[in-house]
């Protein structure tokens, strides 16, 4: 599984809109996500790889939440 953060497409000027500049505050890489940075990740979730990669939750945000605990 993968849990985005914010991600500069169509659906994520909603979340600049609301408020989610302010997370760019706190992020390890000062930038929204591009389409390509999910991409690369499930490409290597797709492949052969991460063959012993099992029940884990991909973090695909930018290091926006290093250091807080992640709950499902």
């Amino acid at each position: 599984m993968t849990s985005p953060g914010s991600f500069d497409t169509p659906m994520g000027e909603l979340e600049k809109d609301s408020g989610a500049a302010d997370l760019l505050k706190t992020s390890a890489i000062k930038r929204f996500g591009k389409p390509g940075d999910i991409a690369a990740v499930l490409a290597f979730c797709a492949g052969e790889a991460p063959g012993y990669l099992t029940g884990t939750d991909i973090l695909v945000d930018g290091g926006n939440r290093a250091g807080t605990a992640h709950t499902n």
